[in-house]
């Protein structure tokens, strides 16, 4: 089977300034989907993530039964306003240009992110990334109607390493032929398996790892 080149993306803080799960709590919160005092818990649930004192797993855990009852229909239209909103400033102009940049050169964009899909759908419209090529965290839904859960695992740190080895193992491509682009510390085992990994608007602790290894490095805030 021939080989394609793939770069794959984070997202959060990679391609966007912000959080699209906080862009996305936000907007739930002004439509009255969840109480507004939960915006003064993200930031410790946010800190938690970051330093990863918590598993990614528990975060969902404690947040998404606030959901519990509403429709994907619900969640699209949020995740637009979202975008609309709070994200569509906050995209890093050189993220955008090294995304257009790809494609022009016939490689093919992925974006990889714990943002549920719903979330960071809207963002991959802009960037021309169509649906199949996002993966991302899945909300679980019965006729339409979310559970309060996720399907399977969030797609973060090892767990993401462990969709895309498996998604090139499908589809009969080489993760040596491919790049990731990744602003967290958290990404390197994925960094790490592929061939051409790249630290974008690196954490003090990613850039670190990527200066010992040699990696490239890139500000996309320009």
């Amino acid at each position: 089977m021939q080989r394609e080149l793939i770069a794959f993306f984070d997202v959060d803080h990679t391609i966007s300034r912000r959080a699209t799960s906080m862009a996305f709590i936000k907007v739930c919160i002004r439509r009255g989907l969840i109480k507004w005092w939960y915006i003064l818990a993200t930031p410790a649930l946010f800190v938690m993530y970051r330093l990863f004192s918590v598993r990614m797993e528990d975060l969902f855990r404690m947040s998404l039964p606030k959901l519990r009852g509403r429709t994907r229909d619900e969640f699209e239209s949020v995740a637009r306003e979202a975008f609309s909103r709070y994200l569509s400033r906050m995209l890093y102009p050189g993220a955008l240009r090294e995304i257009a940049d790809l494609k022009r050169r016939g490689i093919r964009v992925i974006l990889a992110t714990s943002a549920p899909f719903e979330a960071v759908y809207p963002l991959a419209q802009h960037c021309g990334v169509p649906a199949s090529d996002v993966i991302a965290t899945q909300f679980a839904y019965s006729r339409g109607v979310f559970e309060g859960r996720i399907l399977g695992v969030p797609v973060f740190s090892k767990n993401k390493y462990g969709i895309i080895r498996d998604f090139a193992e499908r589809s009969g491509n080489d993760l040596q032929l491919c790049s990731f682009y990744s602003d967290s510390v958290h990404d390197v085992p994925l960094l790490e398996a592929v061939g051409f990994p790249v630290a974008a608007n690196p954490d003090f602790r990613l850039r670190r790892v990527a200066r010992r290894r040699g990696w490239a490095i890139k500000d996309f805030s320009k």
